[in-house]
């Protein structure tokens, strides 16, 4: 039909507007037919055009009412055939009425043909006073009001206990409002109402239904008011303590607290900047007799507490303990453990009790080596294989090694056997009573020389005031002790040397340190000649009361126990508070010093032997002439099957040197303790 079209765009206002500007007219001068109000969708999706027919008001010349009635007529009953205008034009259109929104209300101004509005999906539109929807068309005396559409979402709540009964946790998520406020819109012919989301968040429950929740769960302790408070006004997802219980304070098992380690051995830790003796890293549990192991502390009984629900939370009542006393071990008053003797200390766990015990061995499987580091241990050990080079073995009771000992120190406070042969080490049984022993003889040098020293001072000084030379207080004393000693008591520094080499290592107990002062004494006296020079009578006299004291307490000494027992030594110290005894070939370039017996079952060439009970041998010195000696103490005896030239015998103070080779030799002081050479 001339003068209608159809028109689409994204609403029914811009729609109108190009349907104007395509006819143009005014919209004013259109009659609108809203086919479709379109929609705007959500993000693009189901986005509908708006399409409407604008056709041209008819204006009949006036007063021709047939006119009307034909172009009625025309257009019943038949369908036009209308164009789809997509393009966009402008024109200058008339006047026609408008509709905006302006804080939350609508206005409707101008004049000419009425205005079109959409209520949406969100806003109820009332038009003089009755309710309308979809698209409708607005004038200026019209009454319009608009309210908006509201979704109300009930808040949850949840009041959990749990299981222990301690606490009461409260879990809420807030109501919820939706409504919608209008956007302040146009002017345009029509709108198409719009809002923005208000949400409004709404405590979850209010505190009377809160103590109906509390009261049907029973929660009547520790009840926090805060957390009341702040359940029911809170607006966001809340999780609150509402109430806790107080919990039981737990007791104590009775306990065993070990004082030592409870492995066998373990590794010392060191820092990266320490020096390490790789000898030393690994270091073995062990304890000496007296000392505390373990304490047994007694059950602690704990303390009830409350549930939530006002219920007492009982405990159980703490396990006891028994603290067993173990092989070498003492337990007293039921909690403490003593150890009784020295070595291993053990634990074991049984069913509500510990037993401790002290096992006095320590077996070593294999060779004493770097990777094993050095063995010390309070108590006994066996070691199955060898000890090595710059090794150490020291136990506080007996040490056997089943094979060699090579360049390393083996110190027992017992006896050491050694099943095969000893070279260039050092072994030392006992305790101080082998340097004890083996000083005796050495001190019975000194204590003979020093007096005879006193004495022939004296004589000297007495000799000078006769021939009128000076007063006795006048005589250089000092010189004439120098001169004696450089011409008649030569032997008397070597002796003192001895004696300082004997004490070198001793590390016993008093009776060894007074031995030990003695010799650096004697030592500082007669180490040069000015030194000698330095004394007087009264510094001599002194020091022949030291040496005979010490001497005395040397002679008291009891033989020990620490005996030492090897096949075959070469190059080696052994050193013995008991017997030393050579079971197989015999020693070589070694120091042997005892405090009881030695036995050679071999040779015994080069070196010395200093023992304080007999010496037998099966062979002493060497064809060629090795300087070797032997001493013993006064009332002691030596035997050897042979003895070769320049071997030295001494008993006590009687020295005598062998010229020639003899057999069946017995040495021994006669009545007139005088040294002979005997048969046996």
């Amino acid at each position: 039909m001339a003068g209608e079209v159809r028109v689409e765009a994204d609403t029914v206002d811009e729609a109108i507007q190009k349907a104007a500007a395509l006819l143009e007219v005014s919209a004013g001068e259109l009659e609108i037919e809203v086919i479709e109000a379109g929609a705007r969708g959500f993000l693009g999706f189901k986005k509908r055009p708006a399409v409407i027919k604008a056709r041209l008001l008819q204006k009949p010349p006036a007063g021709d009412s047939d006119y009307q009635d034909s172009a009625i007529a025309q257009t019943e009953g038949k369908e036009p055939d209308l164009p789809i205008i997509t393009g966009e034009q402008e024109n200058q259109v008339e006047q026609r009425q408008y509709v905006r929104v302006a804080d939350g209300k609508i206005y409707v101004e101008g004049e000419g043909l009425p205005a079109t509005i959409s209520c949406g999906p969100h806003f109820e539109l009332y038009l003089n006073n009755q309710p309308v929807t979809g698209v409708v068309t607005v004038g200026a005396g019209d009454s319009i009001e608009v309210k908006p559409r509201i979704e109300k979402e009930e808040g949850t709540y949840e009041l959990v206990l749990s299981p222990d009964g301690l606490q009461a946790k409260l879990v809420t998520s807030p109501g919820r409002l939706r409504t919608w406020k209008l956007k302040d819109q146009g002017p345009a012919t029509f709108l198409e109402l719009e809002g923005s989301l208000v949400e409004i968040f709404e405590p979850a429950l209010s505190r009377e239904q809160l103590e109906l929740e509390l009261g049907r769960q029973q929660v009547v302790y520790g009840i926090d008011p805060e957390a009341i408070i702040q359940a029911c006004t809170a607006t966001t997802e809340q999780e609150l303590i509402i109430a806790q219980g107080k919990p039981p304070q737990p007791g104590e098992d009775a306990r065993v607290e070990c004082l030592f380690p409870t492995t066998e051995q373990y590794r010392v830790e060191v820092g990266e900047d320490e020096k390490v003796d790789y000898r030393e890293m690994i270091v073995r549990a062990s304890v000496a007799s007296g000392d505390l192991l373990a304490v047994r502390l007694p059950p602690r009984p704990g303390q009830a507490g409350i549930s939530v629900t006002g219920k007492a939370i009982e405990l159980p009542e703490p396990a006891d303990i028994e603290l067993v006393a173990g092989q070498g071990v003492e337990v007293i008053d039921g909690r403490r453990c003593i150890a009784k003797v020295e070595g291993r200390p053990h634990m074991r766990r049984l069913r509500g009790k510990v037993v401790i015990e002290v096992i006095q061995v320590l077996y070593h499987r294999g060779d004493v080596d770097l990777e094993s580091g050095n063995l010390k241990f309070k108590g006994s050990i066996y070691i199955s294989g060898s000890v090595t080079d710059t090794m150490e073995v020291a136990a506080t009771q007996d040490v056997e090694i089943g094979a060699d000992v090579t360049g390393a120190i083996v110190t027992a406070g017992g006896s050491i056997v050694v099943r095969r042969n000893c070279i260039g080490s050092s072994l030392k049984a006992g305790g101080g009573e082998s340097i004890l022993h083996s000083a005796e003889p050495i001190l019975t040098d000194l204590q003979d020389n020093l007096t005879k020293l006193q004495g022939a001072a004296k004589q000297l000084a007495d000799l000078a005031a006769l021939r009128q030379l000076g007063t006795a207080g006048k005589v250089d004393m000092g010189y004439l002790l120098n001169v004696l000693v450089r011409i008649r008591y030569k032997k008397l520094p070597l002796i003192v040397d001895n004696l300082v080499k004997l004490v070198r290592d001793a590390d016993g107990g008093a009776e060894e340190q007074q031995l030990v002062h003695l010799a650096r004494d004697l030592n500082k006296a007669f180490s040069s000649p000015a030194a000698i020079q330095a004394l007087d009578l009264n510094e001599l006299d002194r020091m022949c009361t030291a040496v005979k004291e010490i001497m005395e307490g040397c002679q008291a000494v009891p033989a020990g126990t620490g005996d030492i027992t090897v096949n075959y030594s070469l190059n080696c110290n052994l050193r013995a508070s008991g017997q030393v005894k050579v079971l197989g070939r015999g020693c070589i370039n070694s120091e042997i010093k005892a405090g009881g017996m030695v036995e050679v079952k071999g040779v015994f060439r080069g070196g010395s032997i200093c023992a304080g009970g007999d010496v037998i041998l099966h062979e002493l010195g060497s064809p060629g002439g090795a300087r070797t000696q032997v001493r013993v103490a006064e009332g002691k005896r030596i035997k050897a099957a042979k003895v070769w030239p320049n071997s030295v015998l001494q008993i006590g103070k009687r020295i005598y040197k062998v010229e020639m080779e003899r057999s069946m030799v017995m040495a021994y002081l006669d009545s007139e303790k005088n040294l002979t050479l005997g048969t046996y």
